[in-house]
């Protein structure tokens, strides 16, 4: 009797005991038992696990042992599990043994160390889904009754739609500020993961694998994102091996911030009068959040102003004050409100320092705090006052020279000065006018630095206490040179030769009573004087000269004299623009005729004659001149070359091209398209008939025509008329043929060839003739049997104008009827059929008629019938 180590396996155990009828079923149980509780050895991989289509799969296994150990713990093979046998699905050993749907597409994963057996099936397929695989250590040596490892299987699944990431936010969502995002994506594919792409800027990035315990490998992207939107899409794309990609997407709808409210002025010390300006500013993360900035002074001007900051996610409004203090406002504070949109306030203040005015007598002045004169010139120290409340009638005004603890004078009315300033101050404006502006006459360089400063009152200035007040702070400062400034000469605007140019030269000083001279040299023309008060004390005096710019112009100078005898000079080069005016070509004729000489002319205009150019065609061979001048009574310069050649049928539609290239290396091309017109069709006849003629519907009408023969006209020549027509060529008029309906058995030929008269006849005109359009064909063959392409018809046929409407006769008195003596009267009527022209009918008068008919023009006729009768008192007719 067999054994149980007899058998191979629990399965053929039961089956040979089973089909040769012995009854120890039970054996196989008992086996089966024994293998599965008292196994030396462990397989740990998923029972189930799914897999991408087209990406790899990567199936984790590992064993352990605790009796029993293999021989070759790195010899793995894996195998398909089936009722009966062994299919190889990876074999290192024996690859040729691999099955078909498997071969060159699996690896094993094998380590002594770590007992790993993990498969690697690369490109997964739609043969692999619903697979049943296991593993096998050590095939060679460990059987099956150390352990079944069929009985630890995993089944594959293959899905073809990837799973979307997941996308994960951490941190504070506040804009301004950066938060983590993470991208992950779950995969069964840790050989050749995915990869992960974001929508943002990727700041700090880390890319990371990570193996999951259900098999399964994460994939996942963190960077840091900042914020600078309130609401912000974050998008995610994986793209697994394989071309099999997926995405996802997560709205960040972040919180907005306010920054405090901040006023600053330049100086927190505010001067009593004078204008200053404060600004309040609050900075915040949302466009929308911009607030009102308003001010507890609303009665002074304001601006407001918004702009985003750059580099940074935040907004900032500005409020600009421009505000003037009192004596009053010493103390006070000086607030700023913000309002939001969303119902918040804020506000910020500073607390006002007023500086009161020279002493606090109730009167201010302005003067500058320097100015500079010229030795032995004069100047004049601008100076306004101001009195508070009333201004004394008996009102003093004194200048001082700064010094501490001193007041020596240097202009005091009636009284002594000190003596470097004896005899040469004057004050020049009127104390009515709160002008104390000081003259200084014959400066000298002893002056120079001295500090002076005006005193307004009734009193002189040791009769107050001056004690903690500082005189030098208001004082101006006298700077005396003694070399001439140099005069500012300068271009205003860009010259150009040919067009006017203007050049200025100025220079400032300090007396208005004796300016210096200006003289402009090296340049034609009349000058512009100017004297401008340019600021407090300082004058300019500027001469503009206008001239027409030429190419030999090339330098300026400007040379100024002060009546002390300094002098200076400066020169600066000038430098016109040549302008080039767009070249011009132009022929004799917009069309050319076939074999008759033809000339086009290209004209290069330009304003400097050293960018005279050269002027070449495209028609290299034919002849051309070119001649230069100058272009009489301009500042222009003209080179024109002139194209002679005869135009052939080939030429037309062509470009006759002119091709300029300037000295300076500009170029320059213009171009003509040639219209080369074709004697008839190159027939050798033209002829003549008008572009419109009018004809009264039922009535007839007659088109006149001429033509003529360049050479010889033929014996055998035929005369047809065609209706325009774009494509075809439709008859109506064909001596002996066929003719289109509308116009059948209504036209003919009048007039002799003989004569070369074309002239067509059309009878019973119909509305259905209105605007068409006919021309005549003058030729021994009819015009089919002529190459026509390129040849418009239209522009020499006749417009025919069909009214429904008879013309109103014009009825005229010729001259002045008398009574008792004979009068003249006409009735016209024009028409265009002569062969049945209209009958003309006087009534209201006696007398006989008098019938004439008149050609007026090209087919149109006139009709006129003239009575003589004998004139009585009334008359009408």
């Amino acid at each position: 009797m067999k054994t149980l180590n007899d058998y191979s396996s629990v399965e053929e155990c039961y089956t040979i005991n089973k089909m040769s009828g012995s009854g120890p079923f039970f054996l196989c149980f008992c086996l089966a038992y024994i293998l599965c509780s008292s196994s030396a050895w462990e397989v740990k991989m998923p029972r189930n696990i799914k897999g991408l289509l087209g990406s790899c799969l990567v199936i984790p296994c590992s064993y352990d042992y605790y009796q029993y150990p293999p021989k070759r713990p790195d010899r793995v093979v894996w195998y398909q599990y089936v009722s009966r046998g062994y299919p190889i699905v990876s074999d290192n050993w024996n690859r040729n043994d691999v099955l078909d749907i498997f071969k060159g597409r699996t690896s094993v994963y094998t380590s002594s160390h770590h007992r790993t057996c993990s498969l690697l099936i690369k490109r997964v397929t739609l043969a692999d889904h619903s697979q049943k695989l296991y593993p096998w250590v050590d095939p060679e040596n460990v059987g099956w009754r150390t352990y079944p490892f069929y009985d630890t299987t995993v089944t594959v699944e293959v899905v073809g739609t990837a799973d979307p990431p997941v996308i994960e936010i951490f941190g504070n969502k506040v804009v301004g500020q950066s938060v983590t995002v993470q991208c992950s994506v779950y995969h069964t594919c840790p050989t050749y993961p995915p990869s992960l792409r974001l929508n943002i800027p990727l700041r700090n990035e880390r890319l990371t694998h990570s193996p999951l315990s259900d098999g399964r490998s994460k994939t996942m992207v963190t960077t840091t994102l900042f914020i600078e939107k309130e609401y912000q899409t974050v998008e995610c794309y994986v793209q697994h091996r394989g071309g099999r990609s997926a995405s996802a997407s997560k709205t960040l709808t972040s919180q907005c911030s306010i920054s405090g409210l901040t006023v600053s002025s330049a100086s927190y010390e505010f001067l009593e009068g004078d204008q200053s300006t404060v600004t309040c500013s609050v900075s915040y993360t949302c466009y929308r959040n911009i607030p009102t900035l308003t001010w507890n002074y609303g009665n002074m001007p304001a601006s407001s102003d918004t702009s985003k900051l750059s580099g940074g996610a935040q907004w900032r409004t500005v409020s600009t004050l421009t505000f003037t203090a009192s004596a009053n406002d010493n103390g006070r504070s000086l607030i700023c409100y913000a309002r939001f949109p969303g119902g918040q306030t804020k506000e910020a203040s500073v607390t006002l320092r007023v500086k009161r005015n020279i002493l606090n007598l109730g009167w201010s002045f302005t003067a500058p705090a320097t100015i500079t004169g010229l030795k032995g010139s004069c100047l004049i120290i601008p100076c306004k006052f101001l009195y508070k409340n009333s201004q004394p009638n008996n009102l003093k005004v004194i200048w001082y020279l700064y010094q501490r603890n001193k007041y020596p004078a240097v202009f005091n009315q009636g009284e002594s000065v000190i003596s470097k300033f004896h005899g040469r101050t004057s004050l020049t404006g009127s104390v009515t006018e709160k002008n104390c502006s000081l003259k200084i006459e014959r400066l000298d360089m002893s002056h120079n630095r001295d500090r002076l400063y005006p005193w307004m009152d009734k009193n002189p200035i040791d009769s107050y206490r001056t004690i903690d007040h500082t005189f030098f702070d208001s004082s101006t400062k006298l700077i005396v040179s003694e070399h001439a400034p140099e005069p500012q000469l300068g271009i205003i605007g860009i010259l150009k030769v040919g067009e006017q140019g203007t050049v200025s030269c100025s220079v400032r000083h300090t007396c208005f009573s004796a300016p210096p001279t200006l003289t402009l040299k090296d340049l034609p023309g009349t000058n512009q004087n100017m004297d401008t008060l340019v600021s407090e004390g300082i004058w300019e005096r500027k001469i503009i000269r206008t001239w027409t710019v030429k190419e030999e112009h090339e330098s300026v100078s400007c040379a100024v004299n002060y009546p002390a005898g300094q002098s200076a000079e400066k020169s600066i080069p000038l430098t016109a623009e040549c302008s080039i005016s767009p070249l011009n070509i132009s022929s004799t004729s917009d069309e050319f005729l076939e074999g008759y000489d033809s000339k086009v002319t290209c004209t290069a205009l330009y304003t400097c004659h050293k960018n005279t150019p050269t002027l070449t065609w495209n028609y290299g061979s034919v002849a051309a001149s070119a001649n230069t001048e100058k272009v009489p009574g301009e500042t222009q310069w003209r080179t024109v070359s002139m194209l002679s050649f005869k135009s052939s049928p080939s030429d037309n539609g062509r470009s006759v091209t002119c091709f300029a290239k300037f000295k300076g290396g500009q170029t320059q091309e213009v171009s003509i398209s040639l219209r080369v017109k074709r004697n008839i069709l190159n027939r050798g006849w033209s002829f003549n008939a008008p572009s419109t003629i009018i004809g009264l519907k039922g009535s007839c009408l007659i088109i006149p025509c001429k033509f003529s023969y360049k050479n010889s006209q033929p014996n055998d020549l035929q005369v047809m008329w065609y209706l325009y027509q774009i494509n075809g060529f439709p008859a109506v008029f064909n001596q002996g043929g066929s003719v289109i309906s509308k116009f059948d058995g209504r036209t003919s030929l009048i007039g002799s060839v003989v004569e070369q008269n074309c002239s067509l006849k059309i009878e019973r005109l119909e509305m259905s003739h209105n605007h068409d359009r006919l021309y005549p064909w003058i030729d021994k063959n009819s015009i089919t049997s002529y190459h026509t392409v390129g040849h418009s018809f239209y522009d020499g046929s006749t417009e025919l104008s069909v009214s429904e409407h008879a013309p109103e006769p014009e009825l005229n008195i010729i001259g002045t009827p008398r009574v008792g003596e004979q009068g003249t009267v006409s009735c016209s009527v024009r028409h265009a059929c002569i062969s049945a022209p209209p009958t003309v009918t006087l009534n209201g008068i006696p007398g006989k008629d008098q019938i004439m008919d008149t050609l007026v023009s090209d087919g149109i006729w006139e009709r006129t019938v003239e009575r003589f009768w004998e004139v009585k008192k009334s008359t009408r007719v």
